[in-house]
This record gives C-alpha cells, structure tokens and sequence, in this order.
C-alpha cells in the first residue's frame, strides 16, 4: 500500500467534510440574516405607519395591501437562482469561493431586482400616467423605502444617508422619485435631518 496516497486521498476527504460543515455553517447564518432583515422591514412598516411626520399620506387604502407584501419580502432569495450565489458572496466559506462565486452573484442579483420590485432598478424604465404614480407602483416605492429602513437599522444608519450617497446612481421616473423623497425627506427623516444627524 501506497501511504503518500493513502494520507493524501485521506486529507482531501478530511477538507471535504470540513468544508460541508463550514458551508452548513455558513448557510444557517446566511439565512439568520435574511429572516433578522424580514423582521427588520415589518418593525420598518410599523415605524412608517405610526410616524407622526408622515401624517400628509393616507394610509386607509394600502397599509394591508403594503403590510402582505413585505410579509413575502425578499422570498425570492430563498430560490435556487439567488441562495448559493448570495451566500457565497456575503458568507463565504473562504476566500476563494467568494472569488469563483462573482459571475453567479451578478446573475443572483440580476434575477433578484427583477423578481423584487421595491429595488429602484426594476421599476427604471416604469411609466407614471401623468406624473401620478399607481397603486402598485406606491407600494413599490413604499416597500423601497422599508428595505432601506430595515438596512438603516442592521447598520446603523437612515434612509436618507443612504439615499444621499447613491442618489447619483438611482433612476426613476420623477414621480417615484420625487414620492421618495418626499417620505425620506418630509416624513421618517425630518427631525434627523434637522439635527444633522
């Protein structure tokens, strides 16, 4: 018998199984972060829906079409085309898979913001009939803000911030985005603008 191939065929089933633990490992924490991000958008919703400076927008006709929504928030990441490649890109088990995952992970994400309409890039090239936004596209920019909300509180900062540093980047119709605005500017983050904060 052969015992450099013996302790070399031995250390690469050692590495496999260490890596099936790690990557275990690692999707549990992956999926720890999506279900802590939903709880974040709902707390968000109820942080929006009772904030006394959004009182210029009637929430009677969408608070239960916004509040099922966002109970079905970012669902699409549990889907094959978008797991594997985004924990691999935010939880990896080395280096090297995060490296080899980077094509994946565009396709992931593409597949996400097209399947998920409260990401501005699906939403474009959308048409507002007369600069009034639709029903749907109201509850796109809602759920939009929640998502930014519920980032806001994972890492410590305000939608208006993040706004503000990607302004640049985000294209939507004016009416979305002025709607966008008006909720970051005049309704959650007025007195935190006011402080500078």
């Amino acid at each position: 018998m052969n015992i450099k191939k013996f302790v070399k065929g031995g250390k690469r089933k050692m590495n496999r199984l260490i890596y099936k633990i790690l990557k275990k490992r690692k999707e549990k924490q992956y999926l720890k972060y999506i279900e802590n991000h939903k709880d974040n958008v709902v707390d968000a919703f109820y942080d929006l829906v009772m904030c006394p400076d959004m009182d210029w927008f009637d929430w009677e006709p969408i608070h239960v079409d916004l509040y099922e929504r966002i109970l079905k928030h970012d669902d699409s990441k549990y889907l094959v085309e978008e797991f594997d490649a985004y924990r691999k890109q935010y939880y990896p088990v080395n280096e090297e898979e995060k490296i080899l995952n980077a094509e994946a992970f565009e396709k992931a994400w593409e597949h996400h913001w097209k399947n998920n309409r409260h990401h501005w890039q699906a939403r474009s090239f959308d048409i507002c009939e007369n600069d009034k936004l639709s029903k749907e596209q109201i509850l796109d920019c809602l759920e939009n803000v929640l998502d930014w909300m519920a980032m806001g509180y994972a890492f410590n900062d305000r939608p208006y911030q993040f706004y503000e540093k990607n302004k640049n980047e985000i294209r939507l119709p004016k009416a979305q985005e002025e709607f966008i605005e008006k909720i970051i500017y005049e309704g959650i983050d007025k007195q935190y603008i006011k402080r500078g904060v």
